[in-house]
């Protein structure tokens, strides 16, 4: 079995919907907020799951956790609605590029919850526009790892003190 198998039958986040709120009030499926928690998957056990794609599921889980529409995660994720349609349709999984952009919003939103000391305002944080962002909203710059290294700058100058 998988480590990213094993992780979703130990967290039953495989199918699992449990009552996870995010700032949409709507019930997310676990998946992503698994991500979000305080023990995400980290080191090897994050590669082997990035390289196996998660479940197609797990768009909507973000668009859910972060109150935003469903087109908006999908285009952050790279993935075309259509194809997020039928993977999720069948029960299938998004590719490692894909999964590898939802693995980095969820961290980095993870880095703003520790920063901000709470899920809403980062949640928040996470979908307004910035200025030291070039007015663009953090979690429109997670389709780049340049864009997240950005994002955590700006957080690490908002946790330090400093100027962001």
């Amino acid at each position: 079995m998988s480590l990213a198998r094993k992780h979703e039958a130990a967290t039953g986040t495989a199918n699992a919907r449990l009552p996870v709120r995010g700032t949409a009030g709507r019930t997310a499926p676990v998946a992503f907020s698994q991500i979000v928690s305080d023990a995400p998957l980290g080191g090897f056990a994050a590669v082997q799951s990035i390289r196996e794609g998660y479940p197609a599921a797990i768009l909507k889980a973000a668009s859910c956790f972060f109150g935003v529409t469903d087109a908006r995660i999908q285009q952050i994720a790279q993935v075309p609605a259509s194809t997020a349609s039928r993977l999720e349709k069948n029960a299938a999984r998004i590719d490692s590029a894909a999964t590898e952009r939802l693995y980095r919003m969820g961290t980095v939103t993870r880095m703003a919850i520790d920063v901000f000391e709470d899920e809403a305002a980062a949640v928040e944080w996470m979908r307004q526009p910035n200025r030291a962002l070039d007015d663009m909203a953090p979690l429109d710059l997670m389709d780049t790892e340049p864009g997240a290294v950005s994002v955590r700058q700006v957080l690490n100058a908002i946790a330090t003190g400093g100027v962001a």
